[in-house]
């Protein structure tokens, strides 16, 4: 009864947050993933909507465009996040596509598809990450900074996401590096095996020594990996900064 009164006091400010907290986790994986049952979902976003309800100031006066300015201001937030953990889903397909591990294919949940045991592990490696350098709150508190804006400028936003999509590649392969040199000086090696002992058959040497030097050198750039990924999200409370100023 008290959550029905409260909605009632802030019935005007109660869909513009919820908005753009729905549409923002959305974006998110596990969270906003296809599997993940809807109530779980809602009862998340009017969760933090209630939480917001008090302290933030939403113009109603114009509900088409505070609706508009919802989706979108929600879309730019979650997308920050989604291609970051996009470059870090890259960078394990060009680690599993160099080690032979795209046959061993298994269901990803967090974006809905098929792919290597690999793909999966730094996602979930991603996602624990994701929550230990406290990037949720950053979304939230851009969520909440976002109302103070008086006029959206949509092309900042816009040109604000784009910058942070210039390091989708960059993030995956400083990720990726370590193992696929070794991959690759491994492959060269196996080459002038193969010219010097042409009776020999390599692809049953070289396919267990890539799999097995590719498991060794993922495990000695975990902490390089993680720089990286905390100096990714730092990238991206920086966005959000630049998009809520």
């Amino acid at each position: 009864m008290e959550i029905y009164n409260l909605i009632n006091i802030y019935a005007d400010k109660f869909i513009p947050i919820f908005i753009r907290i729905a549409v923002m986790l959305s974006f998110i994986p596990f969270i906003g993933a296809r599997q993940t049952p809807v109530m779980i979902r809602a009862a998340l976003s009017i969760a933090l909507t209630l939480m917001l309800l008090p302290i933030v100031k939403v113009d109603f006066s114009d509900p088409a465009r505070a609706l508009f300015e919802a989706f979108f201001v929600g879309s730019a937030m979650g997308l920050t996040t989604r291609i970051i953990l996009g470059a870090i889903e890259m960078s394990a397909q060009w680690i599993s596509l160099a080690m032979g591990l795209t046959m061993a294919a298994v269901f990803n949940p967090a974006f809905g598809e098929t792919l290597s045991p690999l793909s999966l592990f730094y996602t979930m490696l991603s996602m624990v990450l994701f929550f230990v350098f406290d990037v949720h709150f950053y979304l939230i508190e851009g969520i909440v900074r976002s109302f103070d804006i008086t006029s959206l400028h949509y092309t900042g936003v816009f040109s604000s996401v784009m910058k942070l999509n210039a390091f989708f590649f960059p993030i995956a392969f400083k990720i990726a590096a370590p193992v696929l040199m070794v991959q690759l000086l491994v492959n060269l090696g196996m080459g002038f095996l193969s010219k010097t002992i042409p009776q020999a058959n390599i692809f049953f040497i070289s396919f267990p020594l890539l799999i097995t030097l590719g498991i060794i050198f993922i495990i000695l750039s975990i902490p390089v990996s993680i720089m990286v990924i905390s100096k990714a999200f730092i990238n991206v409370k920086d966005t959000i900064m630049v998009i809520t100023r």
